[in-house]
């Protein structure tokens, strides 16, 4: 069952026009160990805070979840001072627009070589979004899927995310399919462990769009949502 299902083929070769599907497709390639769908609750974001101290990416979260606790704060100025500087170098790498010319089929297979497996032993945080008025051409609605708990804050900072935009793309808005993974796998495909979990995963950044950037898959740091086209509609 699907974390959108639990609310209310191994490719994606089919439109992402019902996410529930689309989410399918999606873990049938990456190979997550769960899914867990991104509400936008406060008690939610908190755990997320909560679970990057552990790490050693964030600042420990003080307070319990409420709109006063340090889980409330910007992601930038929750990461700790070392993080903080790598956020601001990876961001600045973050990968432009495809190359021309590129079909779906050449893209496709380059997908199905970089994350076949890819988040195996994480979780995937499946996140409805609607991004905010003034922000490029939006307002765009849009589902990511990303196995980095540092990339769903990082969109909860641009972006209205949720039940209300989940209710928008339900009901046939044309909207946005993006896929992130950090490309590092924790165990194998038998379920032996491959290595730990780093503070700060994430390899040399990659983009690839689908039918005219309907569906966007990218690669890298976490700081590479913070890149993603949030402000264009697509059908």
């Amino acid at each position: 069952m699907t974390a959108l299902a639990q609310r209310s083929a191994p490719t994606t070769g089919a439109e992402p026009r019902d996410p529930r599907t689309w989410e399918a497709a999606v873990r049938r390639v990456v190979r997550a160990d769960r899914a867990e769908l991104v509400d936008g609750s406060r008690a939610q974001r908190h755990r997320l805070v909560a679970s990057g101290a552990r790490s050693g990416a964030l600042q420990a979260v003080r307070g319990a979840p409420t709109t006063h606790d340090s889980s409330s704060r910007p992601l930038v100025e929750l990461l700790v001072p070392a993080h903080r500087a790598r956020w601001e170098s990876d961001a600045a790498a973050t990968p432009g627009a495809p190359r021309d010319g590129a079909d779906d089929a050449s893209v496709l297979a380059e997908v199905m070589a970089r994350f076949s497996g890819a988040a195996r032993g994480r979780t995937l945080w499946v996140v409805p979004f609607a991004s905010r008025p003034g922000q490029g051409g939006g307002p765009a609605l849009g589902v990511l899927a990303t196995d980095s708990p540092l990339a769903v804050l990082a969109l909860q900072d641009g972006a209205d995310v949720g039940a209300a935009a989940l209710a928008r793309v339900e009901a046939g808005e044309p909207w946005t399919a993006l896929v992130h993974s950090v490309e590092l796998p924790l165990v194998d495909e038998h379920g032996h462990a491959l290595r730990d979990d780093v503070a700060w995963p994430g390899g040399q950044p990659w983009r690839g769009e689908l039918r005219g950037g309907a569906e966007v898959w990218c690669s890298g740091s976490p700081a590479v949502v913070s890149g993603l086209p949030l402000g264009s509609d697509h059908r």
